[in-house]
């Protein structure tokens, strides 16, 4: 019977927007007024997050965001964030879309790209998840209330169990971290110390 404990041979990682736009002073969230400062410091557990789930040959997933440079796949968020798209918001094949140097996937982990926040929305996602056996989602990356609670939110709805590691997730303001955990603690995820996702394996 499906239960709620972590299984480390059903588990996957998901890194977030770990991508220049989002966390570099020079990224295009910078430039629209969003203080990246507290986005670095998700640098280190995820990196030795990742070096876990590689040693135990476990897969990784980077969720990628990415708009065409005419903003034909923006939608909503050209209207709603109306700087975005003449900033160059992670269009595709620039440095502003591009991972952090620090994160460059490797040859076996997943790319998928998105253009909406949640990165089940109109991506082969969960195309991939059945691929490879998951159903224990580690979810990390950038930002907690938005595009990481999006997707935590919709892998819920599809019924995976996901864990997020505290030290592996940041928003743009602590108040908006905060009320993103709520959330998770709520229903969505189980949210838990990075030492005790590590002690797993």
């Amino acid at each position: 019977m499906k239960d709620l404990t972590f299984n480390k041979d059903k588990s996957v990682l998901i890194i977030v927007d770990m991508q220049n736009a989002f966390i570099s002073p020079e990224g295009s969230l910078s430039k629209m007024g969003l203080d990246t400062s507290r986005t670095s410091n998700v640098i280190k557990p995820i990196i030795r997050l990742k070096k876990i789930f590689k040693e135990n040959h476990r897969p990784v997933i980077y969720l990628k965001h990415t708009h065409r440079p005419d903003g034909g796949d923006a939608g909503l968020i050209e209207l709603v964030f109306p700087p975005i798209m003449d900033l160059g918001h992670c269009f595709d094949d620039t440095w502003d879309g591009e991972i952090i140097k620090e994160l460059v996937p490797s040859e076996h982990d997943y790319v998928i790209k998105k253009h909406r926040f949640s990165g089940f929305y109109n991506t082969n996602l969960e195309d991939v998840l059945r691929q490879i056996g998951v159903d224990n989602l580690v979810v990390v990356g950038i930002a907690t209330d938005v595009c990481v609670e999006s997707t935590i939110r919709d892998a819920f709805y599809r019924d995976y169990n996901v864990f997020v590691p505290i030290e592996a997730t940041a928003s743009y303001t602590e108040e908006s971290e905060r009320s993103a955990f709520a959330n998770f603690r709520f229903a969505f995820a189980r949210v838990l110390p990075l030492d005790e996702i590590i002690a797993e394996f």
